[in-house]
């Protein structure tokens, strides 16, 4: 569906040569090129139209967007100038969930939390 060929032309001529007629046919080519000038005129329009549009809801976005590159590199910046520093972390081991196969520390805070007072009793 792309664009006409010689043949295609040729075709589209004579048709219009057979059903208008010569003495008419200037005419009718004259008046559909200014009909082709003006959809090209209208669809500029539209375009030139769409395009203020688009630029006035983008262009915030588009200034937003630079504020934020600069603050990354900025923030880049910072972050490769402070130097490595190593957390060290205590291990925690975690055991199975049975009550005499924890460790006795675990255990013990178990039982002293079992000794406190709970909120009927008062």
């Amino acid at each position: 569906m792309g664009s006409l060929g010689t043949g295609e032309i040729l075709v589209i001529v004579l048709v219009a040569l057979i059903v208008f007629g010569p003495e008419r046919l200037p005419e009718i080519t004259r008046k559909a090129g200014e009909l082709l000038a003006q959809a090209r005129q209208m669809s500029k329009s539209v375009t030139d139209s769409l395009d203020s549009e688009y630029k006035d809801v983008v262009a915030p976005i588009q200034d937003l967007k630079a504020e934020y590159d600069s603050a990354m590199t900025d923030l880049k910046t910072a972050v490769s100038s402070v130097p490595d520093i190593s957390v060290e972390l205590p291990e925690i081991e975690l055991g199975p969930s049975k009550k005499e196969d924890r460790p006795s520390e675990i255990a013990k805070v178990e039982e002293d939390d079992d000794q406190l007072p709970s909120g009927d009793e008062a």
